[in-house]
């Protein structure tokens, strides 16, 4: 009786290396995939935090515009530089500088705007007066603002409590339309 001839081991060097089976080797796909997901929801997270509680402030009313207004008329200085933050649809910094109740300089993205107009839209009495506009918006949204049936507008401010300036600002718009958010960066009577 012969013996069936014994094979030969494979040349590595010519067939490279052994492979094992693929369902005996660890996949990666569901560790980056879980990774991925978990970064995902850190994401939301941090956007839920940012605007849902970080910038939870009062709501603005009348009552509460109204004593700031005459808070900022017994106590506000003539004079003052402030730096604010906008969001929104037209995003950026703004610097502006009053003297004796008049804007003297101002800078909106680092560029000082021709119009004259626009500089006294973000001094005090300027941002009292978006407010008072805000408040209006918010009323009849739908004429006001030529939005749709369902939108609604929620108006929220906090006021410097020695000076009655606007501190922070946010109108939250449910339904469609345009988002705006100021915040006081820093306020400098001289």
């Amino acid at each position: 009786m012969s013996n069936p001839p014994i094979p030969e081991p494979p040349d590595a060097s010519r067939e490279g290396p052994i492979r094992s089976d693929s369902a005996a080797s660890p996949s990666w796909r569901p560790v980056w995939l879980s990774a991925a997901a978990l970064l995902g929801g850190l994401a939301c997270v941090s956007v839920f935090l940012e605007y849902f509680v970080a910038h939870r402030l009062p709501p603005l009313t009348e009552a509460t515009l109204d004593a700031a207004e005459k808070r900022w008329s017994q106590a506000g200085p003539p004079s003052y530089d402030l730096d604010l933050e906008i969001r929104g649809a037209e995003p950026g910094p703004v610097h502006l500088e009053v003297r004796n109740g008049e804007v003297v300089a101002m800078q909106r993205n680092g560029i000082t705007p021709d119009q004259r107009r626009v500089w006294d839209v973000w001094a005090v009495p300027g941002q009292f007066e978006t407010l008072e506009r805000e408040m209006q918006l918010a009323a009849d949204p739908v004429h006001q603002m030529d939005a749709s049936a369902d939108t609604r507008l929620s108006l929220q401010c906090e006021f410097d409590a020695q000076y009655g300036y606007p501190r922070q600002y946010h109108r939250l718009v449910y339904g469609g339309g345009p988002e705006v958010y100021w915040r006081t960066m820093k306020f400098e009577p001289k």
